[in-house]
């Protein structure tokens, strides 16, 4: 018989490879392309050397980062960021008019001409957050806007709202909410690209944020821009940023889950805006999991 955590992992990864959709054709064709997602229970950590390198991180990074966590967190390092990507995936599934696939999905199709031109197609990390409300609102702007080739929007950031050279500033330092700024600046989980894109660009083009930003800026890619804050990036405290940010903090390594209760406190104490109300759930359930880890 298969563990209850077993049994949800591959409830995840079933989902994914299903392409599960709330068709409407009214709505067109809309992905959500999560990237690079490992099956965390099963985790190698060895694994993660090349992903380091292409990020320009040490490349024992996250193996240091692990060692430091599972020794002194209770919910080891694989089940917290395996419980951050259910809590995840839910908001995924409750945005309406849409698909899940992964990366190499996207790359199937893009080859076999299976992307529609009118397509929107949305790229998020699995520990990202976004709208329900989201394809609802960029095929409102695609109907008037048919030309462009894809959108850029508002991203809600949770965790520190700066970083500075300083690991133990950093360490000191209280994660908040944060607006980012509504500009020409693209972020992880902030654009879409048509269908248009990804044929004349390719799927590597603009599946990462840095080379959807450089095709932006060389003038090939021309989004419009919605301003409304559709989507959250989840700097939590096993988050590759934070570690790469805080392992060189004295105090980070001498009482981890006191950041863990820091992170909690610092998200929790911010009230929402009215039109950020779809964060309630997931902020809600992830307050929980860093309580649970905090008192392990």
């Amino acid at each position: 018989m298969k563990s209850p955590k077993q049994t949800s992992l591959n409830g995840i990864r079933d989902f994914l490879r299903s392409s599960f959709a709330r068709s409407d054709k009214r709505c067109g064709t809309n992905f959500m392309v999560v990237r690079h997602s490992p099956d965390w229970l099963s985790f190698d950590s060895e694994s993660s050397r090349a992903f380091c390198v292409k990020q320009n991180l040490p490349e024992t990074h996250i193996i240091d980062f692990m060692a430091i966590w599972d020794a002194a967190v209770g919910i080891d390092y694989r089940q917290f960021r395996f419980r951050i990507k259910e809590i995840a995936q839910q908001t995924l599934i409750s945005v309406e008019h849409a698909q899940i696939i992964n990366d190499a999905d996207l790359r199937t199709l893009a080859l076999a001409g299976k992307v529609p031109p009118d397509a929107l197609v949305v790229f998020v990390d699995d520990d990202d957050w976004l709208a329900p409300h989201l394809f609802a609102r960029l095929r409102e702007f695609a109907s008037v806007r048919a030309c462009v080739d894809g959108f850029i929007w508002g991203m809600v950031r949770l965790g520190r709202a700066v970083y500075t050279s300083d690991a133990d500033a950093n360490f000191a330092l209280h994660p908040t909410v944060t607006l980012r700024p509504i500009d020409q600046t693209i972020y992880t989980n902030s654009y879409a690209v048509r269908g248009t894109v990804v044929e004349r660009l390719g799927v590597d083009a603009v599946c990462e944020c840095l080379d959807a930003q450089a095709q932006y800026d060389a003038g090939r890619f021309a989004p419009a821009t919605v301003a409304q804050y559709l989507s959250c990036t989840n700097k939590h405290p096993a988050s590759t940023m934070a570690a790469h940010h805080l392992l060189g903090s004295e105090g980070f390594r001498r009482d981890l889950r006191a950041d863990i209760r820091r992170w909690a406190e610092g998200v929790m104490a911010v009230p929402l805006p009215v039109d950020l109300a779809w964060m309630e759930a997931p902020r809600d359930q992830l307050a929980a999991l860093l309580a649970d880890a905090a008192r392990s």
